[in-house]
């Protein structure tokens, strides 16, 4: 009986291990297949960012300065050498491998792209590592876990930032990495290996996005209000195990970044953001209408919130909130390539039906643990069931884990709506990505408490959860062999994806992206899963297309860091 049991473990690992595979092979297949189709430039400021990495690669290794004309825009008077240059450092290291394979005449620019699909791909992997406890076996059902790692995992923009060139990719990875750091102490504790990977996870934040700090913050305070209050030793064993685990981490994260930083001292006169010497920099070189101390803002305009949110540019196709919004789930190119509007509405729609119902989860953000005694009280003839509710002294650190989602969420927002209201009213939804790991782990468990609430049989809940993904792309042959949610979801973003491909380029490559598909979909049916490319898929590609030949172009977009 043991042994069966053993091999029944062993045998589900092992799919478990194969379904993680998939799942991060399909975005690795996707992000390749995007980046290596779409033309230069295809992203926000992708030349601009482009011209750090070939100045490394041409240099041999070299960094350059921040105002030096070969990386400086001509416009806007600055260049994206004096923000962190370590995912322009990846890109010139594959640009200079390729060397040794590759046609000399190749485009480079989308070998160096292959640095961001490689970070968005490990930004995946940590994702679904992440939600299998975020989501454990003994608690939720498998779809749930599934449902968190379709959401966060294949956020159509976030997709689309793995296919240029820029630093968001690896501010995804970071926030991955500290996200599956986090969970793996919510089941394991603080062990030296958790550490490790927090403080490499915060390294690279790093050196990835400023709007990304906001991870490196609440790691801080996370790790030392569970440390101080949730631990059960005494409180002096705690104040050692803080300074002994927390030194290691400080230590590891100063040596993997600070010498970027001290870099900047040097070279900027103390000022090691650089963000100061950028903005001198765009006062001398930018275009006169361009500089910082004449470029129109709202709050040099004297407009008020409202003013800014209701606002709508000729250049626009949504007014300055709904912009916001749907380049957040996904618009693609230079932010000027919409997915219809339909699409964007039922995306925000599942949102914020997660996002409320997690309120009405009591339980979500308790800082104290809670507990509820049955008691049986006699009132006369008749016997009461009453449920008394104990608050116990303990800290919750689960309690303590969903504060800190929420401040991941509303320091990015802050970032956001400063910078549009000081510096640039740039309505776009990337800025906001650091949020997206939170904000889809709070809307999976707002819809698994409404479905755990309203329907009580867990075949039908589980059939619930994939008719969102099934209703316009059903499976093909035996619907009791799908297994995983994430299959069906991924292929509709496929058929958006491989719609902005086709758009950019003018329906070139549809052999190799057919190709591309059709393997995906052998995979997934090997394995259990099924993927569909059908004529409803082309019915969304055409009404796509429709979509985006009556839209507008779009505003030009502004370089920010």
């Amino acid at each position: 009986m043991n042994v069966k049991e053993d091999m029944l473990k062993k045998k589900k690992e092992i799919n478990e291990k194969t379904e993680i595979f998939i799942f991060v092979f399909l975005a690795f297949i996707l992000l390749t297949t995007w980046a290596m189709t779409q033309p230069f430039n295809s992203g926000p400021d992708e030349q601009m960012r482009y011209y750090v990495a070939d100045y490394i690669y041409k240099h041999h290794g070299a960094l350059p300065g921040g105002d030096d004309p070969a990386v400086r825009n001509k416009v806007w008077g600055i260049s994206y050498a004096y923000y962190p240059v370590v995912s322009y450092m990846v890109s010139a290291l594959f640009m200079r491998i390729s060397r040794l394979f590759a046609d000399p005449g190749y485009s480079m620019f989308k070998i160096a792209r292959m640095a961001d699909v490689l970070f968005v791909t490990g930004a995946v992997y940590f994702v679904v590592k992440a939600s299998g406890k975020l989501f454990p076996k003994e608690k939720y059902s498998r779809e749930v876990r599934w449902l968190f790692a379709a959401l966060a995992g294949f956020m159509p923009q976030a997709i689309f930032m793995g296919t240029y060139v820029n630093t968001d990719s690896l501010a995804l990875l970071a926030a991955a990495m500290i996200l599956y750091a986090w969970v793996s102490y919510l089941r394991e504790d603080w062990t030296w290996k958790n550490c490790i990977l927090l403080a490499v996870g915060m390294a690279v934040c790093a050196l990835s996005y400023y709007n990304a700090y906001g991870w490196i913050l609440c790691s801080f305070f996370f790790f030392c209000f569970t440390v101080l209050l949730c631990r059960e030793e005494a409180f002096s064993q705690r104040v050692r195990f803080l300074f002994s685990r927390g030194a290691v981490i400080a230590a590891v994260t100063l040596v993997l970044c600070g010498w970027w930083f001290i870099r900047n001292a040097v070279l900027y006169n103390g000022d090691f953001l650089g963000r100061k010497s950028c903005a001198e920099c765009a006062e001398k070189y930018a275009q006169k209408d361009y500089r910082p101390s004449l470029y129109p803002t709202p709050a040099k305009l004297g407009w008020n919130w409202k003013d800014i949110i209701l606002y709508q540019d000729p250049g626009w196709y949504h007014n300055w909130i709904l912009t916001v919004c749907v380049s957040f789930i996904g618009t693609f190119g230079q932010m000027e390539i919409y997915m219809p509007y339909t699409v964007s509405k039922l995306y925000m729609l599942f949102f914020a039906v997660g996002i409320i119902s997690v309120f009405f989860v009591k339980e979500t953000f308790d800082l104290r643990k809670k507990m509820y005694v049955a008691q049986r009280k006699a009132v006369g003839n008749d016997r009461w069931k009453i449920k008394t509710k104990v608050i116990s002294r303990e800290w919750n650190k689960e309690g303590i884990f969903h504060l800190m989602m929420v401040f991941l969420i509303m320091i990015p927002v802050f970032l956001f709506l400063y910078y549009v209201y000081y510096s640039d009213n740039q309505p776009q939804g990337r800025y906001l990505m650091p949020a997206l790991y939170p904000l889809m782990y709070f809307v999976t468990l707002g819809w698994n408490n409404i479905l755990t609430k309203t329907v009580k049989n867990e075949k039908v809940r589980s059939l619930i959860y994939r008719v969102p993904w099934e209703w316009e792309y059903p499976p093909i042959g035996n619907s009791a062999s799908f297994t995983c949610t994430a299959g069906d979801f991924a292929i509709c973003l496929l058929g958006i994806f491989n719609l902005a491909l086709k758009e950019i380029k003018g329906l070139p490559h549809e052999k190799l992206l057919r190709k591309s598909l059709k393997f995906i979909y052998f995979i997934y049916q090997r394995n259990g899963y099924c993927l569909v490319f059908r004529s409803r898929l082309q019915d969304l590609i055409t009404l796509i297309i429709r979509n985006r030949k009556n839209s507008r172009n779009a505003a030009p977009i502004a370089p920010m860091i």
